[in-house]
């Protein structure tokens, strides 16, 4: 019924408009946003979607088609960006950043279940790709938020690293993302791994740490049953 009401709005231009209408009012008069020049752009549908900012200068950019519901936007610092492409579906968990001028990119017609992403320490970044396919419980994190020091240099060895996901990756639920890895296009993540290293494309990777268990594949999100 949900999908019924939300493609009506949609398709109607005057309660497109009016629900938009409402969206801001809502989001002006009854979320806690502190600061200056923090923008919301919203061209999507957005349901109890709740906001933590305190900063000034941040942007979230929805474009047209996506789906926003039951998630969480934590944001702390200045001058923070995040955009999600055309028709994405975000359904439950969390978006957090840290610090200063972090950027989290989504591509179009990506769908996220219930995932926590955390981008923290300055110039930072997770860049996900277009058609992605997550599952629930999964993080992602570019850094570890403490420090970890070498007691010879007295130098800290644990600075954080951009993520990059490319197109049409499929993750398995609970799995976890982290600091400088870059998944290639076409590629599986294996349920409850934690992927530490590169994963090359068309491969699947599984385990703790992630190791690629087989090249030359790919995947689609629609059930495919072999002709008897």
């Amino acid at each position: 019924m949900n999908r019924i009401i939300k493609a009506i709005v949609y398709k109607n231009k005057l309660l497109h408009l009016f629900a938009k209408k409402i969206q801001r009012f809502r989001i002006k008069y009854s979320n806690p946003i502190q600061g200056k020049n923090n923008i919301i752009i919203n061209n999507g549908i957005l349901e109890n979607v709740k906001y933590d900012i305190v900063g000034d200068n941040n942007l979230i950019e929805i474009m047209q088609g996506s789906v926003l519901s039951d998630m969480l936007f934590f944001m702390r610092g200045n001058n923070h960006k995040f955009i999600i492409g055309e028709n994405c579906n975000f359904k439950g968990g969390s978006v957090c950043f840290e610090d200063n001028h972090c950027k989290i990119e989504v591509g179009q017609k990506t769908s996220f279940e219930s995932v926590h992403l955390a981008v923290t320490e300055p110039n930072k970044s997770i860049l996900i790709g277009e058609d992605c396919m997550f599952s629930y419980g999964i993080e992602f994190r570019t850094g570890d938020s403490h420090s970890i020091i070498d007691n010879i240099t007295k130098r800290r060895i644990n600075m954080a690293q951009d993520i990059y996901v490319g197109n049409h990756v499929w993750i398995g639920a609970r799995s976890i993302i982290l600091k400088g890895v870059s998944i290639g296009n076409n590629s599986i993540i294996g349920t409850n791994s934690i992927v530490t290293k590169d994963v090359p494309s068309h491969s699947i990777v599984a385990g703790i740490p992630a190791k690629v268990i087989r090249n030359n594949i790919d995947w689609v999100r629609e059930r495919i049953y072999d002709k008897i």
